[in-house]
């Protein structure tokens, strides 16, 4: 039996072993350099979830010209990008940033690899495909702080725009409301076809912490447990804003989306006594040359919570104190640029597993590698339908037991959301082929499972800013994660939730060995100072930043208005992650969908269009 390393498996997805690329019914437009012109209508950053929902809503009517200017490729330079459970291997690819954080002092100075997509779709070809909303009070939050128009109500419109539902039904958990969705969106949602019998003894095992087994989470009720729609469509094949947006619109002649494309700056000039974004200036990678290109009405930003700041910062429009630092002529002050980061991370528990209750075997052997495929291209079944998860849980963590733990900013601003994310990974995770960690190596010839848990209502406060004038020197980024006592005791409460829900009988015929099959960190590890250091040393990002840019009214440190546009900048707006006010309490790509899909109806109605 020959055993896979994960950098020969990672070789053997790009290479094409695992080789599920799919024809298109036409050929793919790609821009020419010669086909861009000196200017557009709109000039869009980033062909993310973002940048491409903006790049298709705007180009739909005929006499508005779109240019989206993308750094990265095409995803089919990765030829597995759209195989569900691939997805952990394009990490580190050409499709990944992979930026790399400073030494933390949160996290006893460790570094952290940051994965955001570079390429024509973003982190939607990329991620883990879930998809979700997250809590009426959460948005019901965000107009409450001086954003009209972006409450529940007013947002629940764009959720159901983006999005069309498939319905399937493998798993009795497989459930949903009719009412959540369309019929007719861009992105699709379904469930995978595959569904491992642990996974639902995982839910019924959420009830011994008070989560409940609920029917749907994406009409405003975050709280409860049950397997979520993933963006698959109905190949069973992931559904990106590339998929989704803009392969359906490619050959319209007003639209161009240009890979391969760095962006180094937004150019501003004085036009009646009001600063004015009037364009862009590119770097071409095809060929080395810089090129201006204007816009007519707007540049729109949508290069995501990281670069979105960075650019801004880069075109003299920052912190003063950043800008004097690295010598960058300043055009707008404004303190909040690249500050307030919020983010969602996560750990395990560990445990030795049944075969059958663990799809790690598939991805350590190339034996059942190579089976999995072969039942993935003729059926569109097996485990590469999903990714390492799928099945979750939400808890609203009650009054109580945040007094006990002493969480007194969750209880200051207490809100009718969600805490803590319970996940089932179904694998050894952290330990996939992109995060192993050589503390804890697994044993190959096993098989394993991992209970997680997220902290989705974070106190910490990360930032981003410069490491110098240059567009080619990746930002640098502290996310500050558990910097916040609350934060620490939060997490130490769901820690010892995941011991409890791995303890319950519904898991027990799945579980190898004593103490519940846990072996990482193992039951030795007791005590809270010991547990945390245990946290800190292998928690992950979930890749959900957000909030550099805020959208707050300017004395409350915003950076965007309610319409997204720029304060004190004519001609220049932001629709990313980078403008939530408040992190939601759900995984973040259908919030972009919707923060887009809203954006580009304002755009319209702000030109008349």
């Amino acid at each position: 039996m020959r055993l896979l390393s994960s950098a020969a498996f990672l070789l053997c997805i790009i290479c094409g072993i695992v080789n599920l690329r799919t024809s298109s019914a036409s050929p793919i437009r790609l821009s020419k350099r010669a086909d861009v012109a000196a200017s557009y209508d709109f000039v869009i950053v980033g062909g993310g979830a973002a940048g491409l929902a903006l790049g298709a809503r705007l180009s739909e009517s005929s006499n508005q010209t779109v240019l989206v200017l993308e750094a990265g490729p095409f995803p089919e330079i990765v030829a597995s990008y759209s195989t569900p459970g691939a997805g952990q291997q394009v990490l580190g690819s050409l499709l990944d940033w992979a930026f790399v954080t400073p030494a933390q002092e949160s996290l006893d100075n460790r570094t952290i690899t940051y994965r955001r997509g570079r390429g024509v779709g973003g982190s939607t070809v990329i991620n883990g495909l879930t998809y979700g909303r997250g809590s009426a009070s959460i948005y019901d939050l965000w107009e409450s702080l001086g954003n009209e128009g972006w409450s529940w109500t007013d947002v629940f419109p764009f959720f159901q725009k983006s999005t069309s539902f498939i319905p399937l039904e493998v798993s009795a958990y497989q459930t949903y409301d009719e009412s959540a969705y369309s019929p007719s969106g861009p992105i699709s949602l379904s469930y995978p076809t595959y569904v491992s019998p642990a996974s639902t003894a995982f839910i019924e095992a959420l009830g011994a912490v008070g989560v409940p087994t609920v029917n749907e989470l994406n009409l405003g009720d975050n709280v409860g447990a049950k397997q979520e729609p993933l963006t698959l469509d109905a190949r069973q094949q992931r559904s990106s804003a590339y998929d989704g947006y803009y392969k359906p619109v490619r050959n319209r002649p007003n639209l161009t989306v240009l890979p391969l494309a760095t962006v180094r700056q937004v150019i501003t000039e004085m036009r009646n006594l009001s600063l004015t974004a009037t364009g862009v200036v590119f770097a071409d990678q095809t060929s080395g040359s810089t090129m201006n290109v204007t816009a007519r009405k707007e540049v729109i930003l949508s290069a995501g919570t990281f670069q979105t700041p960075q650019l801004l910062m880069l075109s003299g429009i920052g912190p003063q104190e950043t800008l004097q630092e690295f010598g960058i002529p300043q055009s707008l002050i404004n303190e909040n640029v690249g500050r307030h980061m919020q983010d969602h991370l996560y750990f395990s528990v560990i445990a030795r597993s049944q075969p059958e209750a663990s799809s790690s075997q598939v991805y350590n052997r190339i034996d059942l590698l190579q089976d999995a495929e072969m039942e993935y291209t003729a059926n569109r079944s097996g485990p590469l339908t999903t990714p390492i998860g799928a099945t979750y849980g939400f808890e609203q963590v009650p009054e109580a037991d945040l007094q006990a733990i002493a969480a007194d900013e969750l209880l200051a601003g207490r809100q009718n959301q969600t805490h803590i994310e319970y996940l089932w990974e179904n694998v050894y995770y952290p330990g996939t082929p992109s995060t192993i960690l050589p503390q804890y190596p697994p044993n190959l010839d096993e098989s394993f499972f991992s209970v997680t848990a997220a902290l989705i209502a974070p106190v910490s406060r990360g930032n981003v800013t410069l490491q110098s004038n240059s567009i080619q020197d990746a930002p640098v980024i502290n996310l500050n994660y558990l910097e916040a006592e609350t934060d620490q005791r939060l997490a130490l409460y769901a820690f010892r939730n995941l011991r409890t829900i791995l303890a319950q009988p519904s898991l027990a015929n799945y579980t190898i060995g004593p103490a519940n099959g846990e072996v990482v960190p193992g039951p030795d590890i007791t005590d809270d100072e010991t547990i945390l250091k245990y946290i800190k040393s292998t928690l992950l990002p979930v890749w959900h930043v957000a909030g550099t840019c805020r959208m707050l009214p300017q004395a409350q440190g915003g950076v965007v208005d309610s319409r997204l546009r720029v304060y004190g900048v004519k001609g220049l707006r932001i629709v990313d992650a980078s403008i939530m006010p408040v992190i939601p309490d759900q995984h973040t790509q259908g919030v972009v969908f919707m923060i887009a899909e809203k954006a580009a109806q304002m755009i319209q109605e702000d030109h008349g269009f």
